[in-house]
């Protein structure tokens, strides 16, 4: 190896975080909606660890086909009841697959028509919300804004609500037609339990003006998100540059214990190949091996976007400007941390640029994980790839961990050479469970990035980087929503193929690849992949 000049062995002066911010976790504080709201637009909470259960109530097709849109689970009568649940909870999200089957390739009969969504809570016989489902997720008519609420880009007819909706006893959500099963189509409803004795307070309807006053600041700091990147700090903690040779790399060091709140990377030539072979390493607390291994490209998600420039976006955690790439992720440390960047591509890197924004800290809560980023990429609908189920259709593996820790989200790249849809196959996560299926189990691969048949837009927490024909990159990022595990997680997604008339057209072994972000405490290898499949 030929280590660039780039090498930190300092101490850094850093701000120390006030007593009671968010980093701090309380156990004795009320989860209330506004709570919730307020992890919606900060970070610092994401490393907390806590016990919870995130899942998933949905209509995917039990007989293990794509019949994913109408397969109901309790259907009494005039009622149909799509979650029903003990608390303390919080509903995160909500989604159908169409409020307007005549914008669609779908049946007609996927109508809401004279359908009202219901919401009761702890019992109350009254429900907290009652209103027709194509006014329920309309922002111009429905209760909740944009962005919290529809997608322009989509003209509201893939509808999803972000909005939180927290129970402290019980929570049932059912849709009411007393004359026909007028139900829709695809839906889906995610939602965390916590343990009990966790201080959960029900919403209340209408907002009082504290609770409008934080859904605003919600819905502006989202449109500013995923319209620019953030502003930079008034003064970054760490700015190197270097040229690195091939099979040379670049070491940065950081001493004591702190938080880093930003990472800005950028990279000269920015070729794809570049991009796929720039290792990015990052070990901490004096581990042994890497908790982050990916190639620059796939922790932020342009490696195979572009080619004479990079293809451009922003999000609340990721995203790459025409000059640099970035990362909010909160990354603590207790006992240092290095961060390293190999160069496997062959040539010589003209230059590396990295700034790093870091708080000090006298101390880290007990529950704080350490951030981890796992790649993977796999040829698809191979005899290796793993199956779940009768059906026995291949999935691309995400994350497969044990420990305790907490999945926040991902990117996603397909190498997908036609023109026809590559979404078709579930979302399987499981959290300390073995059974099938999974409590998460979605309804098709774009759902998970709130979409719907291949039209997505970009949202602070999910959207796409580029979509097909060709090479598919998108991004799904959970707060409140993350997957806490006391001792294992596993996340997956079918490669079914695309539909075309009947027929479930498989895939011709194309590339699936998948960064996946989490915490675990203490810090734990990576498990990445060595390197990119080739040839490609």
């Amino acid at each position: 190896m030929n280590p660039a000049p780039f090498l930190l062995g300092t101490c850094l002066l850093m701000s120390i975080a006030a007593p009671g911010s968010d980093c701090q976790a309380d156990s004795s504080q009320v989860r209330d909606v506004t709570f919730f709201l307020r992890r919606l637009r900060t970070l610092d909470h994401l490393p907390e660890l806590e016990a919870s259960h995130t899942a998933m109530s949905s209509t995917w097709d039990r007989s293990g086909g794509n019949n994913d849109g109408t397969d109901f689970k309790r259907i009494e009568g005039t009622r149909n009841i799509l979650l029903d649940t003990e608390g303390p909870g919080c509903i995160h999200r909500l989604f159908v697959g169409t409020l307007d089957p005549r914008n669609i390739p779908c049946p007609a009969e996927w109508n809401v028509d004279g359908t009202r969504m219901q919401v009761f809570l702890d019992g109350n016989a009254t429900p907290i919300f009652d209103r027709p489902v194509t006014e329920f997720f309309d922002p111009e008519r429905g209760p909740i804004p944009y962005p919290l609420a529809g997608s322009p880009a989509q003209g509201w007819t893939y509808p999803g609500c972000l909005f939180p909706i927290p129970f402290a006893k019980h929570c049932r959500l059912e849709l009411f037609n007393p004359k026909a099963r007028n139900w829709g189509c695809f839906w889906q409803v995610t939602y965390t339990t916590y343990s009990a004795g966790t201080r959960v307070q029900s919403l209340s309807w209408p907002l009082q003006q504290p609770e409008k006053a934080e859904m605003e600041a919600v819905g502006r700091a989202w449109l500013q998100a995923q319209a620019t990147p953030p502003p930079s700090p008034a003064r970054w903690s760490v700015q190197k540059t270097a040229a690195v040779e091939p099979d040379g790399s670049a070491t940065v060091r950081l001493k004591g214990r702190g938080i880093i709140r930003e990472m800005r990377v950028s990279v000269k030539p920015a070729t794809p190949e570049i991009l796929r072979n720039l290792r990015l390493e990052i070990r901490w607390d004096a581990a042994q091996k890497p908790s982050v291994d990916v190639p620059v490209g796939y922790f932020f998600g342009h490696a195979d976007c572009g080619h004479a420039k990079p293809t451009c976006y922003n999000s609340l955690l990721l995203g790459v400007t025409e000059t640099e790439a970035y990362s909010r992720f909160p990354m603590p440390f207790d006992r240092g941390a290095v961060i390293e960047f190999h160069n496997r591509s062959g040539v010589k890197i003209e230059e590396i640029r990295v700034a790093f924004d870091v708080e000090k800290q006298k101390s880290l809560p007990r529950n704080t994980g350490r951030f981890h980023a796992t790649w993977d990429e796999q040829r698809a609908a191979t005899p290796e790839a793993p199956v779940f189920d009768k059906t026995r259709v291949p999935v691309h593996m995400v994350l497969d961990s044990s420990g305790r820790g907490k999945y926040v989200g991902l990117l996603l790249h397909v190498a997908w050479p036609h023109t026809e849809w590559w979404g078709e196959g579930d979302w399987l996560i499981w959290t300390d469970e073995t059974d099938w299926p999974p409590s998460y189990h979605g309804t098709g691969s774009e759902e998970y990035f709130n979409s719907g048949w291949c039209r997505f837009d970009r949202k602070a927490m999910s959207g796409y980087i580029k979509v097909h024909p060709g090479d598919v990159s998108l991004y799904s990022l959970h707060l409140n929503d993350a997957f806490q595990f006391l001792r294992r997680i596993r996340v997956a997604v079918e490669t079914m193929g695309f539909e075309k008339g009947d027929t479930i057209i498989r895939q011709e072994n194309p590339i699936w690849g998948s960064t996946a972000f989490w915490y675990a405490l203490p810090a734990q290898p990576a498990g990445s992949r060595p390197s990119p499949i080739t040839p490609r």
